[in-house]
């Protein structure tokens, strides 16, 4: 006896187009969501110029679980047009936001700038930065 062997030319496979490209399809999705959410949420950046427009600084602010990092850099405009741009040292040491509000009250001879902020929760604050004390070395 004799048992009949099917064709394989006709066996149906085991994963079909369809189902492979759901499959690609949800791959992609996935590393594409991992991707996303492994950024860090978008910090806060305010520009604070003075009323002469001659000075300025960027305040900006990145937090995660970890921490916060702050970086504050000063351009100030030289006499031939271009502009001084450098970092100051850090001026704040908490671990939460500060900077969800931020205003500027410079100076007469704008040589440094009071910052009044107010952070999402907890107490506002101030500090001042003094422009000369702007010494570190800032990307242009």
């Amino acid at each position: 006896m004799s048992v009949d062997q099917p064709d394989p030319g006709n066996r149906q496979a085991l994963v079909t187009v369809r189902i492979f490209i759901i499959a690609g399809l949800a791959l992609i999705v996935s590393a594409v969501a991992a991707i996303w959410f492994a950024m860090p949420a978008p910090g806060t950046s305010h520009v604070l110029v003075s009323p002469s427009g001659n000075a300025s600084i960027d305040l900006s602010e990145q937090c995660t679980p970890m921490g916060c990092q702050r970086i504050t850099i000063a351009d100030i405009a030289q006499p031939d047009g271009t502009h001084r741009r450098s970092g100051c040292l850090p001026q704040r040491a908490e671990t939460t936001p500060l900077f969800t509000t931020v205003s500027a009250r410079w100076s007469a001879a704008e040589d440094s700038v009071t910052v009044d902020f107010t952070p999402a929760a907890g107490q506002p604050g101030t500090m001042t930065i003094v422009l000369a004390d702007c010494i570190l070395p800032a990307g242009q």
